[in-house]
């Protein structure tokens, strides 16, 4: 009779460890999916960045293309060289 219920016991002892072993599966499983989707927002990020740093790199020098196209002219008009 002991040697029953401690069979039964054992028994139980392993079903709540096989419960426990799938719910740590599941977790590991979600942070896996967690982690490769915060991967993929990082470089989802840092391509919009290094998008708008071209951006910027290519207004700058329109800007300084205009500003330098003034600065010709307005020397062209008045003559004096020393406009910068």
């Amino acid at each position: 009779m002991l040697a029953a219920g401690a069979d039964h016991d054992v028994a139980e002892v392993r079903a709540e460890l096989r419960a426990h072993t799938q719910v740590l599966n599941a977790l590991h499983d979600t942070q896996l999916k967690h982690v490769r989707e915060m991967r993929e927002g990082f470089a989802k990020q840092g391509q919009e960045v290094s998008k708008q740093g071209q951006e910027m790199r290519e207004g700058f020098a329109k800007q300084a293309t205009g500003m330098a196209q003034i600065t010709a002219l307005l020397t062209k008009i008045t003559g004096s060289p020393d406009l910068t």
